[in-house]
């Protein structure tokens, strides 16, 4: 300071304006000089100790470490170190209200760095944990931010106005109802991530169903108040946290972690095509290799049991295979068949309830994959053959008329005419 006075007044400047303008020169040249600390340790970090010191042993820490640019933040704490060093040549005792000021500075400077620094570092484990999904930690580091950050720039306060800390806080009591307002999302977010991350109900990467928000795809994103789901086409939905608490959804990691997938769907037979199996249909039948076994057991346990009831008089006082029976018995086969069909879990072909739609007959399986083509393909393999192959059955799908039929049938009207 005393050179930049003595450089003043060679300019012979009155002496009412050599103090303020010195003063203000040398707090300027203090800041540039803590500038310039900082941006050598910058320049440091980045061309000696990232490349020597964190190469890609842990790629997905080294990457958080560039990413933050985190050993720049002790580039700041260093120029801090630098700063009170020479804090006192910059500003002689002599100059007391210059030094005290300097010296506040640099305290406040100090108390900056440690804040960026806990930033940096929370910055850093949300980086490298956001990802996995049984570590969400985002949300509750998030909280933790503001927590902190919070505190400190009260800290920060106290000391500029020369007060304690504990006069801030203490006066946090009396707007208690305001921050309740104004951080109400906050803290049911923060509750509903605690929940939901304690409780095991949602992951990074789990397929949800929520459609209360036209939510229906996987989480890409767990934060503090808010869930994002990247909807099949793409789109990206939004959620509150507390809503996943408060309200129902779907998970379908479970479908995921047992390594099956339902299909569940039925064929809706014209009841009208449903009879007992004549000596032509057994023939044709017998043909159909995945039955053989079944029906040699079905004729003998039917042929014994005529016999033993002495039921020849008529085909409805004994037991005769019906043509759909027979084939509820090949769809169970041909399941069976499918290397595709995950036999550990259920596999049936049930009837459903009779309505005005036919007989439903329901085919309830599980596929040894959980991936959406493969799935939708083996899914379509199984009806496709199915479909096709009723008709040996002398069995039909029940189908509403469409204006085909009716073309069909004012078609035959005319010919008959």
């Amino acid at each position: 300071m005393e050179f930049v006075i003595n450089i003043l007044n060679n300019l012979n400047l009155p002496e009412k304006y050599v103090m303020p303008i010195a003063g203000a020169s040398t707090i300027f040249l203090f800041i540039f000089t803590l500038y310039l600390s900082w941006l050598l340790f910058k320049t440091i970090s980045h061309k000696y100790l990232y490349s020597k010191y964190f190469h890609i042993k842990n790629p997905v820490w080294y990457k958080a470490l560039k990413e933050t640019n985190f050993l720049a933040a002790f580039g700041y704490l260093g120029a801090g170190i630098i700063a009170k060093m020479v804090v006192d040549a910059f500003f002689p005792q002599s100059y007391a209200i210059y030094n005290m000021i300097a010296h506040n500075i640099v305290l406040i400077y100090f108390q900056i760095c440690i804040l960026v620094i806990i930033n940096k570092i929370l910055t850093v484990i949300i980086i490298v944990y956001d990802k996995n999904p049984n570590i969400p930690v985002k949300g509750l580091l998030q909280f933790l931010k503001i927590f902190i950050n919070f505190f400190g720039v009260l800290i920060i306060l106290a000391f500029l106005i020369g007060k304690e800390p504990t006069y801030f806080i203490s006066a946090l009591g009396l707007i208690a109802s305001v921050l309740m307002i104004v951080f109400k999302d906050t803290i049911l977010g923060l509750t509903a991530s605690w929940q939901l991350a304690m409780n095991n109900m949602l992951h990074i990467g789990d397929w949800i169903e929520m459609p209360s928000h036209n939510a229906d795809g996987d989480v890409i994103d767990i934060s503090l108040t808010t869930v994002s789901v990247q909807n099949w086409d793409k789109t990206i939905v939004t959620i509150p946290a507390y809503d996943l608490i408060s309200r129902s959804f779907i998970n379908w990691r479970g479908m995921n972690e047992a390594g099956g997938r339902r299909i569940k769907r039925a064929i809706n037979i014209d009841m009208q095509s449903i009879r007992f199996v004549d000596e032509a249909m057994l023939g044709r039948l017998k043909k159909f290799e995945l039955l053989r076994d079944y029906l040699a057991s079905k004729e003998f346990d039917i042929r014994e049991y005529n016999k033993l009831h002495n039921t020849k008089e008529s085909i409805y006082n004994g037991r005769y295979l019906t043509n759909i029976g027979t084939f509820r018995a090949y769809c169970e086969a041909y399941l069976q068949s499918r290397p595709y069909i995950n036999n550990k879990f259920t596999m049936m072909v049930r009837q459903l309830k009779p309505g005005s739609e036919g007989l439903p007959l329901e085919i309830y399986c599980f596929t040894s994959t959980t991936q959406w083509v493969p799935y939708e393909n083996y899914q379509s393999d199984i009806f496709d053959h199915l479909l096709s192959v009723m008709e040996e059955f002398d069995l039909y799908v029940f189908q509403n008329p469409t204006s085909r039929t009716f073309r069909e049938l004012a078609s035959l009207g005319n010919k008959q005419q």
